[in-house]
Formats: C-alpha cells, structure tokens, sequence
C-alpha cells in the first residue's frame, strides 16, 4: 500500500489527468466469512484497505463478492468516501449504479456489473446512460459469474462491444494469489491485473476516431520474445530425448531464433494517425516506488493493533495443539533432526529458511495470523504450535535456529517426523520436496518472483540433498533470494 500511494502520487504530479480506480474484491481473500479466529484481524485489515484506497484517491470501487463477505453493511461503513459501484452481487445501500469522473478536461464514465442474471441488458442500459452524460470513454470493472473469471470476461465481449464499452477491467480473479497479469486486445480490450497488491494496471488513454483499441508497447515486445525464448529452450530439451530427430528439431530452433532476431529489431507497430488507442502496462510495487509516509503509518498502526488483539485473543486458546489422534503423525522439531541428520541440519542453519521467524520480528509482524504460519513449524498441527505466543515451546533448537516451532524447519518440507524416529528403516518421511509444497507460502503475494528452479539451489546441495566431498563442509551455495539478508 505505501508503495501503491506512493507511485500514484508521483504521477498525479507529471500526468494531471491521471485517474485512480479500484476494481474491486478489494476488502477480503474469500467470498466466505472469514474463520473465527481470524475475524477481527480480517475485519482490521479491510478497514486499513479501505483507507488505502482513500489515501490513492479513488475515483470509484467496485463491489465484488469478496467485498461483502461480511455483507453490505460492513461494505458501507468501510467506503471511506469512496464511491461504490454495485456490480450485481447483491443489494447494497447507497452504492451506485454509473459514476461520471473527469481525468483532467476528459469525462470518464465508470460502472461495474456482471454478477447480474442478464448481465448484457445491465450493461447496455449503464454504457447508455453515462454517454447520455457525456462520458468520452467508458470503463466497465467486470465481474462475471462462471468458474472461469477470464473465460467469462471473455464470452461478454460482444455485449460490451454492443453497448459501446471502451474498456473492460476484470475485477474478479478466480485466485488472486497465482492469477497473473492478462490481456485480451479484442474490441473492447479486456484487462486484468494480478489480485493481490504487487503491482498496478496503467492504462493510458488517446482519443481520436474510432472505438479504442490496444496497442503494443515495449512491454508486450519483450513478452513476445520471451514466449519464442521458451518454445527454443523446449526444443533444445527435445533433442536430448530424441537425438534421432536433432536435424528436424534444430532447424525448428534456427527458425524460432531467426524470428526472435527480426521481433526484437522491428519497431513497435504505432496506431494509425487519427485513431482512438490505448496502451496497457503492469507496473510492479517495487522498492524504488518509494513509500508514502501517510500509507506507512496507516500500516504500522494496523500492525500495532493486530499485534495487541492476537496476544490478547492468544490467552484464551489452549497451551498446546490438540494430540494427534491413532496414526496420525506429529511434529517434533529440529533438535530431534540433528541427531541422525548433522549435516542436514547444520547445512539448513545458514539458510533463511533457518531465521524465518527473525525476518517477522524484524518488521513487528510475528503476531499477525496472516504471517505466522510461513514462519514456524506445523501451524496448528498436532506437536507443532497453535498460540502465537508460544512459538518457543518444543525443544532448544540448533545454534539458535529452530527454537521451539519457530523458523521453517525440516519438518516443513519432509512432514512430521513423529513416526519417522521409530522406523529404522528410515521411512515416514517425505524425502522429494515438490513444488506445490514450496508454493503454499511462495505464493504470488508474499514472493511474487517465485521460481522454483531459481530458488531450490540455495536450499539443496552439499550436506543437504547431495553428498559431502571429503573435508568439505555443509554450506549453501551463496547468494541468491534464499540468502540475501
């Protein structure tokens, strides 16, 4: 958020018809009612999104279903201000049907629908009646029923191109932790940024003659020089397999290699003179966004707040996880690893897996239920920790790394190791990490540069997966996202 504030307000200052909309799903993760224990921070932190959006200066938002997993009334006490369009999930006092905003001398027309049973007779009847104001370009935030977010998105274009619709921003992603940014150039161009924070949509704008269509940037050169980059490497990956084709597969790659040549040396096609275009960008929230002081205090106070309702909430829970029940494993910690495992364990000290729970500490977040279950071991699971306020419980932990539950342990990655300590076999273990696993806390969100073959290095490798040369000793490779400070 601060870095969101931020960058908008940079540039308000050098673009003045810059104008700033939410597409909704804005407030919650779900549709659902958040879990009793995770109510009140839920409940918090959508009051501090709210007066993000407020601080971004928001033209509009769009209602989405996980706007009102705690129903219309919480969606009206958190509008800040703001103006909320009704995008057909259910009736919202006060929320509005079109918004006519101005970008500098250019009057916008904003609305939201799709939720509705006849979303085409809805759409038709808003488009008609913000031109009827005198809107110049026309935004519908979409959100289409349908398992399939981008799909149904999609299979409306015609109506939105019916009613007149400039541009379409989807406002519901099916996961906003792993959908990615998209873009459909059809009439109307359909768009959609990633749900969760980590970057902004920029859409600028030319009028002229015409419905708007999307042009190509810098952007989009460079991403379709990556996808020819792709399809080369997998066929590189093929003649491996299939050496009885290399002269088949190689002229494929001579090919592909010519046409990435000519791609990158082309200049990006411009519109015709005259025409109506639009040019659509994903910027990343990175640190060199900068951070707004005001956004800044708004999130620390939310930190501060969390903290003291989840110490207090933690008192009344009970000491310890629940015992695992008849042939259930448990957790034991990493002071029982180390005693079959030295190398491992000693290997896995100098990762930043092995300070996990110092990197909450740091930043005044280890009692936020939002984070601490990528930082400990065995989350609410039997032998592992229940109560935030006891993440030292468990055993003494290794050179100061593991203390109790605390860091992301062995048994993070291998699974409870309860059962594995009676089998001498060496069983009862998961021995090959798969990806999904690493995924549930490298998700989009929290490590928006997830990728596995870039980070498994750093956590694999002498002592820990692969053997020990003689006199060598554990120790990751150097570098990389799992090691720098």
């Amino acid at each position: 958020m601060p870095r969101a504030v931020a960058l908008v307000e940079k540039l308000r200052a050098t673009e003045p018809n810059l104008l700033f909309v939410d597409a909704g799903d804005l407030l919650f993760e779900s549709a659902s009612r958040p879990p009793e224990q995770m109510l009140t921070q839920r409940q918090l932190k959508a009051r501090t999104l709210a007066q993000g959006d407020a601080l971004l200066g928001a033209a509009a938002r769009a209602l989405g279903a996980r706007d009102l997993a705690l129903g219309a009334q919480f969606a009206v006490e958190t509008a800040e201000g703001v103006p909320l369009l009704d995008a057909g999930v259910a009736p919202v006092p006060g929320a509005r049907a079109t918004v006519l905003a101005s970008a500098g001398p250019v009057k916008v027309g904003l609305f939201a629908a799709g939720f509705e049973q006849d979303p085409a007779a809805t759409i038709a009847a808003r488009a008609k009646g913000l031109r009827d104001q005198g809107a110049q370009v026309v935004v519908l935030l979409l959100h289409p029923r349908g398992d399939n977010s981008f799909a149904a998105a999609q299979g409306l274009l015609p109506a939105l191109k019916a009613a007149g619709v400039d541009l379409a921003v989807l406002g519901r992603r099916d996961d906003p932790a792993t959908d990615t940014d998209r873009k459909d150039a059809g009439l109307p161009p359909l768009l959609a940024v990633e749900g969760h924070g980590q970057s902004l949509l920029r859409v600028d704008v030319h009028l002229g003659q015409g419905p708007i269509q999307l042009a190509p940037g810098a952007e989009d050169r460079k991403d379709e020089v990556k996808a020819l980059e792709v399809r080369i490497e997998r066929f590189r990956a093929q003649i491996q397999l299939y050496p009885e084709r290399r002269a088949q597969l190689e002229a494929k790659i001579g090919e592909l290699e010519e046409r990435k040549r000519t791609l990158a040396a082309a200049p990006v096609e411009k519109p015709a003179a005259g025409s109506a275009w639009a040019q659509a960008s994903f910027v990343p929230l990175t640190e060199a966004a900068g951070a707004d002081e005001r956004a800044q205090k708004l999130v620390a106070a939310y930190d501060r707040k969390v903290s003291e309702i989840n110490l207090e909430e933690a008192k009344k829970q009970p000491e310890a996880c629940p015992a695992a029940a008849r042939g259930e494993p448990s957790y034991v910690g990493a002071a029982r690893c180390v005693e079959c495992h030295e190398e491992a364990v000693a290997f896995w000290t100098q990762t930043r897996h092995g300070r996990a729970y110092e990197t909450l500490v740091k930043v005044e977040k280890q009692f936020s239920l939002d984070c601490i279950r990528c930082h400990v071991t065995g989350w609410q699971q039997p032998g592992g920790v229940c109560r935030i306020d006891r993440t030292d419980v468990g055993g003494p932990g290794v050179d100061g790394h593991g203390v109790g539950r605390r860091d992301v342990q062995c048994e993070d990655c291998h699974g409870p190791g309860s059962d594995h300590l009676q089998d001498a076999t060496g069983g009862h273990i998961r021995k090959e990490v798969p990806k999904n696993l690493c995924m549930r806390c490298h998700e989009a969100e929290n490590s928006p540069h997830f990728d596995d073959a870039t980070y498994r290095p750093y956590i694999v490798g002498p002592g820990h997966g692969q053997p020990l040369a003689k006199g060598e000793k554990p120790r990751p490779k150097p570098g990389g996202p799992l090691q720098r400070p």
